[in-house]
Formats: C-alpha cells, sequence, structure tokens
C-alpha cells in the first residue's frame, strides 16, 4: 500500500498559485476547499522521491488526466503547454500558474516519456 504525502500535495499546490496550472480553473467544494488536484511530474514508478512538493503541479481534474497519459505536458521555460492535439485551445497556451518549484529534469522526463506529441 501506498501512503500519500497530503501536506507535500497541498505546498505543491500552493506553490503553483492554487488553480489549474494550465486553464485557472480553481473551483471549491461547498466547505471552501479547492478541487483542484496535486499531478505528479514524474510518476511514482519513476522515481524514489515522487511524492514531494518539489514534484507535483496543480491541475483540475481534466488536464490532470490529460497530463498523466500524455495528451499535455508544460515547458518550464517558456511556461507554456503543449496539447498533442495543436488545434486545441490549450496546445502553447501560456501557463496560469507557476511551475518553478519543480525539480530540474521533471518536465524533461515528461515530455521525452509520457508526453505522446
Amino acid at each position: 500500500m501506498i501512503f500519500r504525502n497530503k501536506s507535500a500535495s497541498q505546498k505543491g499546490i500552493e506553490l503553483s498559485g492554487s488553480c489549474c496550472v494550465v486553464c485557472g480553473w480553481g473551483n471549491r467544494n461547498y466547505k471552501g476547499q479547492l478541487l483542484v488536484e496535486g499531478a505528479h511530474v514524474r510518476g511514482m514508478r519513476k522515481t524514489t522521491d515522487y511524492d514531494t512538493f518539489d514534484n507535483i503541479i496543480s491541475l483540475c481534474p481534466n488536464h490532470h488526466v490529460e497530463f498523466d497519459v500524455g495528451n499535455i505536458t508544460i515547458d518550464p521555460i517558456q511556461k507554456v503547454c503543449f496539447h498533442v492535439d495543436k488545434k486545441d485551445q490549450y496546445h502553447n497556451k501560456e501557463l496560469i500558474g507557476r511551475v518553478d518549484h519543480i525539480q530540474p529534469g521533471n518536465f524533461s522526463y515528461h515530455l521525452e516519456h509520457v508526453f505522446k506529441g
């Protein structure tokens, strides 16, 4: 069984701007809790320190799924999102939130091994 570090996830979400870094979605539930998700840039099977704040960005549920399956990736230097469908509204779109807290090399890994573009 894998135990998640919820405080690390929360810190990664906060450092990302507490909204989806791709679309800016930041809805809350009826209790006022954020509904954005902490998404791992480099998956748990690919690194031993995957569940740390510097490997977590905030994404809405839709973009989290797209990121995990390789439909989108992020260029942290240009601060843009790339989508496999170049006609998608989020392809080559400037990020809303921050990603500068992510470990160097993690986005490169995602681009090379997960992104399907």
